[in-house]
């Protein structure tokens, strides 16, 4: 059964390529990445990283880096070049209740992908954009507080993992500072000592492992381009700054300071790499509804090529 799904699996992308070619298809009008329900699962993930992986292994790669406590694998997505140096990391749905993030990442990818070859606007293709740079997708961080806040009643505001720690307060960099909870819940706890979760481990083992040029963390809600942090060299904050000011003049979000740390990935991020990273907010509630969807995606979807001519 395995191998007679491998080979589905395969066929599909084959045909899907095949036909996108002929056809010039744009990602809009031929869908794998479903836009159209609420709930986008970590199920519908695996099978939608599957198909786009199959037929297009010279461009996009997909391996797990951890297994989480109810095990789920935290996938690593890359995108590009696969032996570039210039790497961009991209994380989405490190909080449970924004899930709407994996939904975007993956429609994005799904744009780049089968569109590979288009020819763009300024009549250069994904592919040469792409030649000296690879994007590393992290598409869904917390797959087990995602599932549980789709699926569990109770845990619709969920932004935790399945050990009720909130991962994006179990960094080093300002751990335990910042409106932190003292005990598990739905969120902000940061847990009993920085680094202490298999998510949190697997962004911090990439990180310290490949250098990177930027980091986008994907986030909801509130329509604006978080930057920089208080712990930031002087180099950085001002890099940091530029970026900020590139992303929002492709979505059209406001930008905003961040401030103080306070256990994020972004702050840990900064101190690693000494690199900029932006934490995009989609969105106007929590988890952001589908009607939300087209806008959203409209606005960000032009990103990573500007961020891969920018890093050229």
């Amino acid at each position: 059964m395995r191998y007679f799904r491998n080979f589905v699996v395969s066929s599909i992308g084959i045909f899907l390529m095949i036909f996108c070619a002929a056809v010039k298809c744009n990602a809009t009008d031929f869908v794998i990445v479903d836009v159209s329900r609420q709930i986008y699962s970590y199920d519908s993930l695996c099978e939608d990283m599957a198909l786009l992986a199959a037929g297009h292994e010279d461009i996009i790669s997909y391996e797990s880096l951890a297994t989480t406590l109810q095990g789920r694998n935290v996938w690593l997505v890359k995108y590009g070049n696969l032996q570039a140096d210039k790497r961009i990391l991209i994380t989405a749905s490190i909080h449970a209740r924004e899930y709407m993030t994996s939904q975007l990442v993956m429609r994005m990818l799904e744009e780049y992908v089968l569109n590979v070859d288009t020819p763009q606007v300024d009549g250069h293709t994904y592919r040469q954009l792409f030649s000296d740079t690879c994007l590393y997708i992290m598409p869904m961080v917390n797959p087990d507080g995602v599932t549980m806040c789709q699926f569990q009643p109770g845990m619709h505001q969920l932004k935790a993992n399945a050990n009720g720690v909130d991962l994006n307060r179990n960094f080093p960099v300002g751990f335990g500072h910042g409106g932190t909870a003292s005990s598990p819940g739905l969120f902000y706890y940061p847990g009993t000592a920085p680094l202490t979760e298999a998510e949190t481990q697997a962004l911090s083992g990439l990180i310290n492992t490949y250098p990177f040029m930027a980091c986008i963390n994907y986030h909801s809600m509130g329509n604006v381009n978080y930057y920089g942090a208080s712990t930031n060299s002087a180099e950085n904050a001002k890099r940091c700054k530029a970026l900020a000011n590139v992303v929002s003049s492709v979505n059209g979000y406001r930008t905003k300071y961040c401030g103080d740390a306070c256990g994020s990935f972004a702050d840990y991020f900064y101190e690693v790499t000494d690199c900029p990273s932006v934490t995009i907010e989609i969105g106007t509630a929590n988890p952001v509804p589908i009607s939300q969807f087209t806008g959203i995606y409209n606005k960000n979807v032009g990103l990573w090529k500007v961020l891969a001519a920018l890093f050229l």
